[in-house]
């Protein structure tokens, strides 16, 4: 299965971050209130409409001015959240605190997903946008250092807001978008500065300057983007290489690489699962990984030649609590964190799947608890059986025993259910999803 770069990124995220050495929320909602303005000038496809304090309100200014006392405030850090709740997803935190050496403050702003700032024509367009916020912040507060670029690279290299917040910190990597403020102007050199190969360098207010490498961050990845990377920031830290500057960045640039993905078909969607939760730093790596993997065949059926009669007083009865007892109780233990569960769809499956072999279920259950989710589990994967593939259950006393026959053969849910259960990593290996369609193309096979 081949993936487009935009399939293949759908987790990155763009970062724009910015700090001033003036802390507005030092001088309450009034401080505030010039950057709450540019924030709302912000172009409608980005704008925020949620504020979060105790709960989630409609963002106004009038809300945040008769609430602004409950904004966070713990141990001298101040902070509070606006975010997006249409496409493209966003959040903006404004944070203030003060230190020894001054007052801080910094305004984040995440939007997802990165692909947003790849759309065809409309690419330098969205740029423009959030070259006016920083343009318009920098009017409004005076700016020491800013960034803007792909999140998950961000994580990936020294993160500059990391480990150093003074005025006069050193240039750690270029990104897309760079604000240099006056103090770091200063320990540059301002001709150095200004003579940076680059796409843009703008004096802003305040003694700031904005510098961008490529129109805009769409191509952030790409060789020729890298090249003006690393040749911004080797001519303003002249002790570096270029060819190993360049490396490092070309070796990042694997990662927003996608790469054919050949899981196998019965697991896939829970493996892709787990591959997008380690995230897209590993990718690459997990994708190889999986790619090699394939589950042990299924194995619990028996002919159905093989299989004991029933052995319950109540052939009936004991077929209910399978449906009504057990496979209820499961729902009702996991549907709040599968909803899919209570849909009784297929997809219920896989997400069933996942959730057991992600959390490691086997960890940390005593014996009595897992005899007790292999009763359910079982019930619940016979119970797919009967329903989806018309089989007719065989209830024995052991229910490891009980089965359900579909053509000429019985299938043991509750033994596919103790298998799922019997390792950290058994819920992949012996899934219920697995199983079902083994058992689903058998039926098929035999209707035909």
């Amino acid at each position: 299965m081949s993936t487009s770069p935009d399939d293949w990124n759908q987790s990155d995220e763009l970062i724009l971050k910015l700090f001033s050495p003036f802390n507005p929320f030092d001088r309450g909602f009034e401080g505030l209130e010039p950057v709450l303005k540019v924030i709302e000038s912000l172009d409608p496809e980005l704008r925020l409409d949620k504020l979060y304090l105790n709960r989630r309100l409609k963002y106004s200014r009038q809300t945040l001015h008769k609430r602004f006392h409950e904004t966070d405030n713990a141990g001298g850090v101040r902070s509070l959240m606006l975010v997006r709740s249409k496409l493209p997803e966003g959040r903006l935190s404004l944070t203030g605190w003060g230190q020894d050496i001054g007052p801080h403050f910094f305004v984040t702003l995440h939007l997802r997903p990165f692909a947003f700032f790849r759309e065809s024509g409309q690419a330098e367009k969205r740029a423009g946008h959030l070259l006016s916020l920083v343009r318009a912040l920098a009017a409004s507060i005076p700016l020491s250092f800013g960034l803007g670029h792909s999140f998950t690279e961000l994580r990936m290299g020294t993160d500059p807001t990391a480990e150093d917040v003074s005025l006069a910190r050193p240039v750690y990597e270029t990104f897309w978008l760079n604000v240099f403020g006056p103090h770091m102007v200063e320990r540059i050199g301002r001709q150095r500065l200004l003579s940076t190969p680059c796409y843009l360098m703008e004096e802003l207010p305040h003694g700031a300057f904005l510098c961008l490498t490529r129109p805009t961050p769409a191509d952030f990845d790409s060789e020729e983007a890298r090249l003006a990377q690393a040749r911004a920031l080797v001519h303003l830290r002249p002790e570096l290489n270029l060819d190993s500057t360049l490396a490092t960045l070309r070796q990042r640039s694997l990662v927003f690489s996608p790469i054919p993905i050949q899981f196998h078909p019965d697991v896939a969607e829970i493996i892709m699962w787990e591959v997008d939760f380690r995230g897209l730093q590993d990718k690459r790596q997990n994708v190889e990984l999986f790619n090699r993997y394939r589950p042990p065949p299924v194995s619990e059926w028996i002919p159905a030649s093989q299989a004991p009669a029933p052995d319950v007083a109540d052939v009936k009865k004991r077929i209910n609590s399978y449906r009504n007892l057990w496979a209820e109780q499961l729902i009702a233990l996991f549907h709040k964190d599968v909803p899919a569960v209570l849909d009784g769809t297929l997809e219920a499956l896989p997400r069933l799947d996942w959730r057991l072999w992600h959390f490691r279920w086997g960890k940390d259950i005593t014996r009595a608890q897992k005899v007790e989710l292999i009763t359910l589990l079982g019930a619940w994967l016979g119970h797919y059986l009967v329903k989806m593939l018309g089989g007719q259950w065989v209830p024995r006393e052991n229910f490891m025993e009980s089965a359900v026959i579909i053509g000429d053969r019985a299938w043991l849910p509750f033994l596919r259910a103790a298998h799922a259960l019997n390792g950290l990593d058994a819920p992949l290996d012996y899934s219920c999803t697995q199983f079902f369609r083994e058992a689903q193309r058998f039926a098929q096979q035999q209707a035909h």
